[in-house]
Formats: structure tokens, C-alpha cells, sequence
């Protein structure tokens, strides 16, 4: 007998793996893209209003 006495045996190998593991990274690539299309549209600097310091001096300084 050439087995160790304290080996742990292997695990047959699983075969909806594969599958599982492409359907995770197809989803995380899917919300990634998402995210990134909602950033562009919404939160990106061309969405952003212009502030001089003409506009806060208005808002902050209102004349009478």
C-alpha cells in the first residue's frame, strides 16, 4: 500500500462547474457594463452643471 494513511481523498471533478462559473462572470460582466452606461448618462463631467465664481457670489451674496 503506497497510500499515506492521513491523505484526503480527491473530489470527482464537477461537471456544472464550468457552466456556473461562465454564468457568474457573463452576469458580473453584464452589471459592470450597466454601471458603466448609468455613469455615462448620468454622472459623468458633461452632466455636470458649470460654477463660476459669479454664480456662488449670487447665490450666497443675494443683492438688495
Amino acid at each position: 500500500m503506497n497510500r499515506r494513511r492521513n491523505a484526503v481523498p480527491q473530489a470527482a471533478p464537477v461537471p456544472w462547474r464550468r457552466g456556473l462559473l461562465r454564468r457568474i462572470a457573463l452576469t458580473i460582466a453584464l452589471k459592470l457594463a450597466l454601471l458603466t452606461a448609468l455613469y455615462l448618462l448620468f454622472f459623468s463631467p458633461s452632466n455636470r452643471p458649470h460654477i463660476d465664481d459669479a454664480v456662488i457670489d449670487r447665490r450666497l451674496l443675494p443683492t438688495r
